[in-house]
């Protein structure tokens, strides 16, 4: 029998939403991984972005909060996230995937409409 190693994580989905005046786009639909492997997942939205955030919801359900980025980069152990909001991107990389890793992953990118003289 292969180790972990071999087994193949499934499948990292990648959700497309659409927030009021502003598409959203993840790249790849689907992906999926050997552990031990690496691999980024691209978000691109219509519009100026204010920040993007990233979240991972666990094959159990569990919705989880990876990062909050206005811009730049942050990292968080084996993830790191980056925000250009001027080219209206942003992405998450993953490297030495693990099997906790396995679920569907969302980019949501906020724009603060202008607000109308009252």
């Amino acid at each position: 029998m292969k180790r972990l190693v071999d087994t193949v994580l499934g499948l990292l989905f990648a959700q497309v939403c659409c927030v009021r005046g502003m598409d959203v786009g993840q790249s790849p639909p689907a992906l999926s991984l050997q552990e031990g492997a690496s691999s980024t997942l691209r978000c691109n939205f219509s519009t100026f972005a204010d920040n993007v955030q990233w979240y991972l919801q666990n094959p159990g359900g569990r919705l989880i909060h990876l990062f909050y980025i206005p811009s730049g980069t942050k990292q968080d152990g084996r993830l790191n996230a980056t925000t250009v909001p001027t080219e209206r991107r942003s992405s998450l990389h993953i490297s030495s995937s693990q099997t906790t890793d396995s679920g569907t992953y969302f980019c949501a990118a906020q724009h603060s409409a202008p607000q109308a003289p009252a």
